[in-house]
């Protein structure tokens, strides 16, 4: 078939030209040597389109003609004559001429009328090749195109970046590159450019906090899917992961090498029949799942083994509590029972002790042991009844003890803000069987009426009643002071709070007494209530603190919900969240930071509007919305072995060692100077010291010796407090120990020492009280070494002047050697965080 673009020859079938792409004409026509529209007759043939047939004398018969197709011009016979207008030459021009397909145009677009023994020019198929050589360039282009889409990821997945090109895309508010270090949250934020979503795990390591570790599961480079979530593991700083206890303590050396903090392995007791193998990490410090402090770096971890020996064993917990005391007591100790809130696997057995499971004992020490309780427990621990006979009345109890420890997050990243610990505190009137009111430990009340309690401030038992015993039937439970507390409810949780309900004028608390008063918010009080500034108390508030709902475990969670003690919208979140676990004893903390308004006007308004404390103002309780409401990662659960020991005072357990050789004690640059620098401190501090104003009824004794341990007693005599069991008076004492356990030294000389809180131990229990001689020796908190804190040691010689004059009294008085010398003779002491006198100890010596 002859192309009628170009004139090539096709094959027949095909639709388009092998050589210019061309269509091709679909028919059967015959191009022949007729005349152009010009009157130019057609090339003539040289030889005949079709060879003729040999004859039988070898003759050539001339072919059949072919019969002309319908709609085809019939060819004219092969010998008819040229028009007599049209010469040899210029016929002969025509044959130079390409030739013509069937029904085609001739050169200068003239249809073609010659007959069928038209030339076919053969040419080569060239088809195949022209397909190959597309289909290859879209290859190719294809192959680009997918490579710069993927490389971009518009499909395919987005592709996990590496650290250091987050680093380098990251700035600072000026604009300003950041340091190398790179940050989990600028991985995040990367990653969330890239329409991925996140989830932030913490991570213990030697890495400063925030420090991005690395990917969950995935690594650099990684592609994931559109809209996946990646996790991405955020460094905690230095602690101790939660399924540490219980393996091997061989296993766990070189993860705690990495930490980058002092390690310390102690042999923590076991029964001599313990299942528990030597060997085991029993217990550490922190407790499994929670970090250190800032103030706890230089200090570090612990790590207790489990060795067999003489104390209270690790294994203690989760005994049944009979069989407890009686194999203490048969190995001389004194044993104490007292019940605590505990999680569901220790209710009705040992769920901790004092001191802390683990401990070495000496035969005859003091043990108490906590047993498991729950909810059921409530009205037996937090009331009493008071009175007898028709005026016995059933009241509040403020008994802190069965709360007592610390309680975290279930996700713990920063143990200064994910943890809290609950401890006794003196309140309003006092210490009280039990310890009475609490704190929460680093946010101590500078108000005794800021302690936490149970209960309002009332100047009767009316504001204090569970019941309506004692009434003689004239009042209804609704009447009670207390009935919307949820201590009356049936839910099984109940509230702590601080403030006892009473407004404050600024920082003050206003408590009713004789002569106060507050004018635009300025406290004041005066001895004699004739002295009273003109007008009424104005600038009074209500102000939000703290406040606590505890549930123990069996409390109806749900019930206490569907009550709408709650904020809707905090319970609409909590419940798109994890469920809290019920079977631990829990804290819900109220949240100020999610509130509008956290101090209203108390002025010329009843107490009972308070709306930050429940409240009974016939019938009415303004309580607000408790924020946030109960989801796993939004309270607080109970530690039950938090690592509570005197860890120095246990020996040291043999690890194997490691190519950091970092095992019990750490001996990297920073630690050494700590080191060198108390080492220098105990020198100088080392002495036995006094405390006393002159008068002989009280006074204090100190031991320091060159390791920073000490030990002391304080004791202060009342002969005028009698009674009938005690007609020889009272003394309050204690006898204590401890450590120091880091030490700064100051440009002047001095040197800020740091007690051990944790090593600080007072021996007895606080708020306890027995009968010597006729004498009530009551157990209590010791003067000048009370908060273990911050201390100023000041060296021999310094300038006494630097002293103030409260100081210099507890040197004996103004009449004592120290207080007349223009340098110290000896080495004092002075706790920086006593609250109300600046308790100084004086070297005894001089």
């Amino acid at each position: 078939m002859i192309c009628t673009r170009c004139g090539a020859a096709n094959e027949g079938g095909y639709r388009f030209c092998a050589e210019c792409g061309a269509p091709l004409p679909q028919g059967d026509a015959t191009v022949t040597g007729g005349v152009s529209g010009s009157g130019v007759p057609g090339p003539v043939p040289a030889a005949p389109a079709v060879p003729p047939v040999p004859g039988p004398s070898g003759a050539s018969v001339p072919p059949r003609p072919s019969v002309p197709m319908p709609g085809a011009p019939v060819p004219e016979p092969a010998s008819a004559p040229l028009p007599a207008s049209v010469n040899p030459a210029d016929a002969a021009a025509t044959t130079m001429l390409p030739p013509v397909g069937p029904g085609g145009a001739l050169p200068g677009g003239d249809a073609g009328s010659g007959d069928g023994g038209a030339q076919t020019v053969a040419k080569k198929n060239r088809l195949p090749l022209i397909l190959a050589i597309v289909v290859a360039v879209l290859v190719v282009v294809g192959g680009i195109v997918a490579f710069l889409t993927y490389r971009s990821e518009v499909w395919g997945g987005k592709t996990l970046p590496d650290p250091a090109s987050v680093a380098t895309t990251v700035t600072d508010a000026k604009g300003k590159k950041k340091a190398s270090v790179v940050k989990a949250k600028d991985v995040t934020e990367a990653l969330k450019a890239k329409g991925l979503k996140t989830k932030t795990v913490p991570v213990f390591s030697g890495s400063d906090k925030g420090v991005f570790l690395g990917y969950s599961g995935a690594k650099q480079g990684d592609r994931v899917d559109a809209g996946s979530t990646v996790v991405v593991q955020e460094s905690a700083g230095p602690g101790v992961p939660k399924d540490t206890v219980g393996k091997n303590v061989n296993k766990v050396v070189d993860l705690f090498a990495q930490m980058g903090v002092p390690i310390h392995y102690k042999q923590v007791v076991i029964s001599s029949d313990s299942k528990t193998p030597e060997g085991q990490v029993s217990t550490t410090y922190p407790a499994p799942g929670v970090g250190l402090t800032d103030d706890e770096m230089e200090n570090g971890i612990y790590i207790g083994v489990a060795s067999k020996g003489d104390g209270i064993p690790v294994d203690v917990m989760g005994m049944d509590k009979d069989k407890a005391v009686s194999e203490l007591e048969s190995q001389g100790y004194d044993v104490e029972l007292e019940p605590h809130y505990s999680s569901k696997q220790y209710v009705g057995k040992i769920s901790g002790s004092y001191p802390a499971p683990g401990s070495s004992l000496s035969s005859g020490d003091s043990v108490t042991l906590y047993y498991g309780v729950d909810k059921s427990s409530n009205m037996d621990l937090l009331t009493k009844t008071t009175g007898s006979g028709d005026y016995a009345m059933d009241v509040v109890n403020s008994n802190a003890t069965p709360m007592i420890g610390m309680y975290c997050k279930s996700e713990v990243k920063d143990a200064s803000k994910d943890c809290i610990t609950l401890e006794e505190a003196d309140g309003p009137y006092g210490d009280s069987a039990g310890g009475g009111f609490m704190q929460i430990k680093g946010h101590e009340p500078s108000n005794d009426f800021d302690a936490l309690g149970l209960n309002n401030f009332s100047q009767g038992t009316d504001g204090v009643m569970v019941s309506t015993k004692g009434t003689g039937g004239y009042m209804k439970e609704s009447d009670l002071a207390m009935a919307n507390h949820l201590l009356l409810g049936k839910t099984g949780a109940f509230e702590l709070y601080a403030g006892m309900g009473l407004p404050n004028c600024g920082d003050t608390v206003m408590t009713a007494n004789l002569g106060e008063y507050c004018r635009s918010g300025s406290y004041g009080r005066v001895s004699n209530p004739n002295d009273l500034p003109s007008g009424k108390n104005s600038g009074e508030t209500f102000n939000m603190k703290d406040f606590l709902v505890y549930v123990p475990v069996g409390a109806d969670v749900k019930s206490l919900e569907d009550s709408g003690y709650f904020d809707s919208k905090a319970l609409e979140s909590a419940k798109k969240q994890k469920a809290v676990d019920t079977s631990r004893p829990f804290i819900v903390m109220r949240d100020p930071s999610l509130y509008s308004e956290t101090k209203v006007s108390a002025d010329d308004t009843s107490y009972l509007k308070n709306p930050f404390v429940p409240t009974n103002d016939k019938g009415t309780n303004h309580l607000v919305g408790m924020k946030p409401a109960p989801s796993d990662s939004t309270v607080y659960y109970l530690v039950e072995q938090n690592g509570d020991l005197d860890w120095d005072s246990l020996p040291d357990a043999k690890v194997k060692q490691t190519s950091t050789k970092q095992d019990s004690s750490d001996d990297s640059g920073k630690s050494s100077k700590t080191d060198k620098t108390l080492a220098e401190a105990m020198k100088a501090g080392a002495a036995e010291y006094g405390m006393g104003s002159g008068a002989g009824a009280w006074g204090a004794s100190l031991t320091i010796n060159v390791d920073g341990t000490f030990k002391g007693s304080y004791y202060d005599t009342n002969m005028g407090d009698t009674g009938d069991d005690h007609p020889n008076g009272s003394r309050d004492e204690s006898s204590y120990t401890g450590r120091f356990k880091s030490a700064k030294k100051n440009g002047d000389g001095t040197y800020t020492l740091q007690c051990d809180a944790g090593a600080f131990k007072i021996d007895g229990k606080v708020g306890t009280s027995r009968i010597e001689d006729g004498v009530q020796v009551n157990t209590v908190k010791p003067v000048g070494m009370d908060p273990c804190g911050e201390f100023t040691l000041y060296p021999k010689g310094y300038d006494t002047s630097k002293l103030s004059d409260d100081q210099l009294m507890f040197s004996g008085g103004a009449a004592s050697t120290v207080a007349n010398s223009s340098e110290l003779p000896g080495p004092a002491l002075y706790n920086t965080e006593s609250s109300d006198m600046e308790y100084t100890f004086f070297d005894l010596g001089n």
